[in-house]
């Protein structure tokens, strides 16, 4: 059956071999390996898709004779004026006499113009407003001329099925969608013009990924100075530019929809029945206008395909719904505000759309908008509740300062709580011009520190402001001082400071009488204490922060002694108390609507899972913490360490290294220097286990030089020394590698019996020994360490200890010896779903035996997958529906079908079985999990 074929474009995912090379490239390739399948493809894709800019790319590349045809809005009514455009364009040989076309000589001009000379590819922009008579013109050509001899391109603007380039190209062509741009070519496209990392999901969400909106965005950003000078920072306010640009858009729109489209601008979560309560009796058919348009998408795909429930729509870009809600009248928009507040049921929102409605001070509403925010913050709307505690503000009476300041100081700490450093900012500057209280000014500058995340290097003088408003206040002073500690630990790397800044706020909190704020200080002492390698203050300590019996979402799950106590345990090894304590805290971590302590639960989790052999849970865990942080604009470094980390040990070297480069280039963005290491921790690591040992030296000899710097003194809380002697020893260092070993051995004197640490340096030693001409030795010491990993449940470190025993004994020419150690690393990384260490492994045993290593062949087949596509691969290899994996993933249906056709075209497959008998032996192995994350596990 030769019906229509909807094919889509493999996103971004680099393997060793091709880093960075899929998105638009891949696009690109794609529409030249479907024309040498058929000879016709559709493209469509909304207005500033790029489908032009494709078009002209293929053009570029093409190896035949390239023709364009330019269709023009207007040309539907001027007969044959595409066909003319096309025939001016020719030479004398091809083009008519200079008269009017008639169907005859157009058909003649035209087939001889196709027909002439090779191959040719022709290239059609804007079929939509093709006229009827070239278009019917071209569609008897089309069928007269192979494939072979005339390849076709035709661009439609639609999101919706290009019914008209597919009528124009017989029917049945391949379809190829232009997907937007997604947040990897966003943040290419942002480095590219000096622009910071952390910044490429917000300018994503901003533009929604259309290459039109986005281009003029990184211009307007890179042209008022945005660049390294604020690296790091939160974007800036939206470039008038960027909302001009979408505004044109909407201009494509007929009036009736556009109207429609800025009444949907102001609702939350808009669906056709509210817009007809609001006046807007054709919502239905202007909605789905919009979404053919790609203005809009439904939010609800599932109630849409049975009909039982209005879907609701969202813009495809923030830019669109900003440029569509300021084009409606003042007064318009308080008419439509009150209708929504009759209309909505949310009672939250229905009081933000009745405080929107108002014009000027009501303080009746102002009272019910500030209990909705109550009720917002209960909930874990953190967000929500600062913009109905600024709404509150607005609207109440300028007679009442005291609870309109009040009301503006709340609104900061929640904006600073829920992300959102936007709103932080306005409320700080709201109270600054009104002269608030000194307290309500402390608040609010402390409020702005929280919201810069990892990024505090001009925390200076936002500090030194605090501290002049606090004067006087132990508790505020306090408070001030903790951030001073988190700073100097952050940006200065110095550790003793931050000790000093903490033990500073711990002793003003209690002669304050503030219990909540001297756990939280007490608790942050004992981190720097734990790392200036004082082990017999940190637990003392960190046992008087936890007799405060301070509940952990009071002063933030992350800044609690519960939390610091899990950390603690996972540098003494205690893996599994660390996680049973992780996992208790989760729970209030997803009722605070603090992004960041669910984030840097999901990442200790990932970290612990990885070093317990759960590798695959790992995988998921950082996962989690990577969308996340770039849904809520958290600082992105720490993130895509752990996922890097987690890369390493259950997804794929290839996925690691980027994750690696991607947070080293954020935490030096934001001078935060505490992730900087680790960043350049795990990318030396992974430059080790694939044997590029001069990049990974270089890397850890970077690490040990700020290690040194900061004053780190306990090497378990990084463990970083075994991978650096390691390195140093491969590249013919073993004097630096072994005085590394003996000072790490010398700082763990006066500690816990750290097992698992000292069978890694044991592990680093012997690797010294064997390049020092020792093999025996070596062997022997390798021999002792696995079996000290194998006793403690490590099944990745044992079998990495295996691996380096069977390269040992392989160099020896002791093939029986090396096979038993790399048949028990297989094992060993198998138990542990090590998926990347599988791959290796097998590839020693098949070059051992001479033959060719398919299995690690076929496993790099999955490292051109993301996380998420790994994630499906699996849930489906097992079983599961399209529907029951979108509620496992916690998505849509319909995102799971886009998901499931770009692992299709990634792996070469064409339905669920290819794929289940080509990805569930791997997965299997070592492939991610499907697990729900609501579960404990």
């Amino acid at each position: 059956m030769n019906g229509p074929r909807q094919h889509t474009c493999p996103e971004p995912a680099p393997s060793e071999a091709e880093d960075g090379q899929e998105g638009w490239p891949a696009l690109v390739r794609g529409v030249h390996a479907l024309l040498a399948e058929r000879g016709r493809v559709a493209l469509h894709g909304p207005w500033g898709s790029g489908k032009s800019t494709l078009l002209d790319e293929l053009a570029e590349t093409a190896e035949v004779r390239c023709l364009r045809v330019y269709a023009q809005d207007g040309d539907r009514h001027l007969p044959y004026a595409a066909l003319t455009r096309l025939l001016d364009g020719a030479d004398a040989a091809t083009a008519p006499e200079a008269q009017p076309l008639g169907q005859l000589t157009a058909r003649r001009a035209t087939a001889r113009l196709l027909a002439r000379g090779g191959p040719v590819l022709l290239l059609i922009d804007d079929v939509q407003w093709m006229d009827a008579a070239s278009a019917d013109v071209l569609a008897s050509c089309l069928r007269g001329l192979p494939p072979g001899r005339l390849g076709v391109v035709a661009a439609e603007r639609t999101a919706a099925y290009p019914r008209t380039a597919s009528r124009l190209l017989g029917g049945h062509p391949d379809v190829l969608p232009v997907p937007p741009a997604d947040a990897e070519e966003t943040a290419r496209l942002l480095h590219r013009r000096g622009l910071p990392l952390r910044w490429a999901e917000p300018v994503h969400r901003l533009c929604g990924g259309h290459r039109a909106l986005l281009a003029v965005c990184c211009r307007a950003l890179a042209a008022a100075g945005e660049g390294h000078a604020t690296a790091g920072r939160h974007l800036p306010d939206v470039p008038r530019e960027v909302t001009e640009a979408a505004a044109q858009w909407l201009d494509t729109l007929p009036a009736e929809v556009r109207a429609t489209v800025r009444a949907a601008a102001l609702a939350h979560r808009p669906d056709a029945d509210l817009l007809r309560q609001a006046g807007h009796p054709g919502a239905d058919d202007h909605l789905d206008h919009a979404v053919r348009a790609g203005v809009l998408a439904p939010a609800g795909a599932e109630q849409h395909r049975t009909g039982t429930l209005p879907v609701p729509v969202r813009f495809t870009a923030r830019a669109l719904s900003l440029a569509a809600a300021r084009t409606v009248p003042a007064a318009e928009r308080r008419r439509a505000h009150a209708a929504f507040a009759r209309a909505v049921r949310d009672p939250l929102h229905r009081a933000r759309h009745r405080a929107l409605a108002q014009d000027g001070t009501d303080q009746a509403v102002a009272e019910d908008t500030a209990e909705a925010a109550a009720t917002a913050r209960e909930a874990g709307e953190r967000g929500l509740a600062a913009e109905l505690l600024l709404l509150a503000a607005r609207l109440t009476p300028a007679a009442r300062p005291a609870p309109r300041l009040e009301r503006l100081t709340q609104a900061a700490r929640e904006a600073a709580a829920g992300g959102r450093a936007d709103l932080t900012r306005h409320a700080a500057t709201l109270i600054a011009e009104e002269r608030g209280s000194n307290a309500q000014r402390v608040h609010s500058l402390l409020a702005i520190i929280d919201a810069q995340g990892q990024d505090l290097s001009d925390a200076e003088p936002l500090l030194a402001a605090a501290r002049t408003a606090a004067a006087g206040e132990p508790v505020l002073l306090a408070a001030t001082e903790l951030r001073a500690a988190v700073q100097a630990n952050v940006t200065g790397g110095d550790t003793a400071r931050a000790l000093h800044h903490a033990s500073d706020a711990a002793a003003l909190a209690h002669q304050g009488g503030d219990t909540a704020l001297q756990a939280a200080a007490l608790a942050m002492t004992a981190r720097m204490q734990r790392v200036l390698g004082q082990a017999k203050a940190a637990p003392t300590t960190l046992s008087a922060a936890l007799a405060l019996a301070v509940p952990p979402a009071r002063i933030g799950i992350r800044n609690s002694p519960e939390y610091v106590s899990a950390r603690h345990a996972v540098f003494d090894g205690r893996l599994d108390e660390a996680r049973r304590s992780l996992l208790d805290l989760l729970p209030a971590a997803r009722a605070s609507g603090e992004p960041e302590d669910l984030v840097d639960l999901w990442r200790s989790l990932a970290e612990v899972d990885a070093g317990l052999g759960s590798c695959a849970r790992a995988v998921d865990w950082a996962s989690d913490a990577l969308a996340l942080t770039a849904s809520a604009g958290i600082s992105p470094g720490p993130a895509h360490y752990t996922a890097a980390l987690a890369q390493s040990h259950g997804g794929s070297f290839a996925q690691a290294l980027r994750h690696a480069d991607q947070g080293l280039r954020a935490s030096r963005e934001e001078n935060d220097t505490l992730h900087t290491t680790r960043s350049l921790w795990v990318l030396g690591a992974v430059q080790l286990h694939l044997g590029h040992a001069d990049p990974a030296a270089a890397a850890l000899a970077e690490v040990a030089a700020l290690e040194g710097r900061h004053g780190a003194a306990d090497p378990s809380v990084l463990r970083w020394q075994p991978d650096a002697a390691e390195a140093f020893a491969a590249t013919g260092r073993t004097t630096t590698a072994y005085a590394l070993l003996d000072q790490a051995h010398r700082q763990l004197d006066d500690t816990a019996d750290h097992t698992a640490l000292r069978a890694a340096l044991t592990r680093a030693r012997a690797a010294c020994a064997d390049q020092d001409g020792d093999p025996e030795r070596a062997v022997a010491l390798l021999d002792q360490a696995a079996r000290d990993f194998a006793a403690l449940g490590r099944a990745v470190e044992e079998g990495r200890t295996r691996l380096l025993q069977g390269r040992i004994e392989r160099r020896r020419r002791r093939a029986a010896a090396a096979r038993a150690a790399w048949q028990a690393a297989r094992g060993a990384f198998t138990t542990a779903q090590a998926r990347p260490w599988i791959t290796l492994t097998e590839h020693h045993l098949a070059h051992l035996a001479g033959r060719p290593a398919t299995v690690a062949a076929d496993e790099h087949r999955t490292d051109r997958l993301t996380g998420n596509e790994l994630r499906l691969a699996a849930l489906i290899c097992a079983g599961a529906t399209n529907k029951e994996a979108a509620q496992r993933m916690f998505v849509s249906p319909k995102t799971v079908e886009a998901t499931l056709s770009r692992i299709y075209r990634k792996l070469h497959v064409r339905n669920r079985t290819q794929l289940t008998s080509t990805l569930a032996p791997l997965l299997d192995q070592g492939g991610p999990s499907g697990h729900d994350h609501d579960a404990p596990r």
